[in-house]
């Protein structure tokens, strides 16, 4: 009975340190894993894997493009985390200086007259006929 229980509490501890083992490897990928659960965060990294691939050659917008539109959203929403990542990630993708002030005005820009038409309840219609929908 003792070889038995032994054998089980070998089998439990074997099979418990295989779990941390590749949660560990998980962290060793990307420290960004820590920030989810462990009983998700391979699910997690896999989604975030994806994510990235809007980033790469096979998405329909080209990597620069994708990450000046990634600095933009960023400022709008004004994570210092996101703007430092997406900025330097632009920066290594090609963009300039001027490029990335650029889409950070454009996002202000956008801000500001969205704020002005949502403050003034402009008319939809109106809106509509302005900006050329439902002319065809």
């Amino acid at each position: 009975m003792k070889k038995l229980f032994l054998l089980l509490l070998l089998v439990s501890s074997f099979t418990f340190s295989q779990d941390k083992s590749s949660y560990e490897q998980l962290l060793e990928k990307s420290p960004f894993n820590s920030m989810y659960p462990e009983f998700m965060a391979e699910e997690a990294a896999e989604y975030f894997a994806e994510f990235n691939m809007l980033f790469s050659d096979a998405s329909p917008i080209a990597r620069k493009e994708a990450r000046l539109v990634a600095v933009a959203v960023s400022a709008a929403l004004r994570c210092e985390y996101c703007i430092a990542a997406q900025i330097e990630s632009a920066k290594n993708e090609g963009a300039t200086d001027d490029e990335i002030k650029a889409a950070i005005q454009i996002a202000g820009e956008i801000q500001r007259f969205s704020t002005l038409l949502y403050g003034n309840e402009f008319n939809w219609e109106k809106f509509n006929k302005i900006i050329g929908r439902g002319n065809e």
